[in-house]
């Protein structure tokens, strides 16, 4: 967990960093527009770039943000309202009715920097429902600029993560959430493997199985 937590931080670092760079370009190139002689005045257009690519890397960290606070408040939704959904009662989230069989999407980003890479995920959207276009677009475009620049992974994930994003393939069903949570691995060498095995699965970019959202069951004692 310490790893993901770490990771998922220095992702958002190297990505903040390149914000600044690109918006040390864009300033760099306004200041000697401004100042260089009439004759020889460089032109607007890569400054103008570099500033559109800055503003989109720091939307883009924003979006990553907001992905994490909606999907928890979702989870949060999920929990008080698991009875209901279970009944089949009604229950809405963003003006949607949300039932068993109700189908989950998100989309991929991926951000490389030379020999590092990170997949970023969006936020779950309701498939059929809301519209997603918008979101695979988006994500295909950042990862296709940032995604190839690492290697080996940033390679490999950027068109897996485009085509994911284009099928919209990584779904899930409401009834896989509300599952208890799996009960956390005791002791150094199941967390290793666990830990292990997430690691191995992203490292091939495969959808990890969904993981429950409710209170774990309590272990039966022997």
């Amino acid at each position: 967990m310490f790893f993901g937590k770490f990771s998922g931080l220095v992702g958002l670092i190297v990505q903040a960093a390149m914000a600044c760079v690109w918006s040390y370009v864009a300033a760099d190139g306004l200041w000697l527009f401004l100042t260089a002689d009439p004759v020889h005045r460089p032109s607007l257009g890569p400054s103008a770039v570099a500033l559109a690519i800055a503003v989109g890397t720091a939307y883009c960290i924003y979006c990553q943000y907001k992905f994490g606070q909606e999907d928890r408040r979702f989870k949060e939704w999920l929990v008080a309202n698991a009875e209901k959904i279970r009944n089949q009662q009604l229950a809405f989230f963003r003006s949607q009715r949300i039932s068993m069989d109700t189908e989950l999407v998100r989309h991929h980003l991926v951000f490389s920097a030379i020999v590092v890479s990170f997949r970023i995920q969006t936020r779950w959207i309701i498939k059929g429902s809301e519209r997603r276009l918008g979101h695979a677009i988006c994500a295909s475009l950042y990862t296709l600029f940032y995604g190839w620049w690492g290697f080996p992974f940033g390679l490999f994930w950027t068109p897996v993560a485009v085509i994911k994003n284009v099928a919209g393939s990584t779904t899930v069903r409401v009834r896989d959430l509300l599952q208890p949570a799996p009960a956390k691995p005791v002791g150094f060498s199941q967390r290793f493997e666990s830990n292990f095995s997430r690691r191995m699965q992203s490292a091939f970019f495969i959808d990890q199985k969904p993981v429950g959202v409710l209170p774990s069951e309590p272990s039966a004692k022997a």
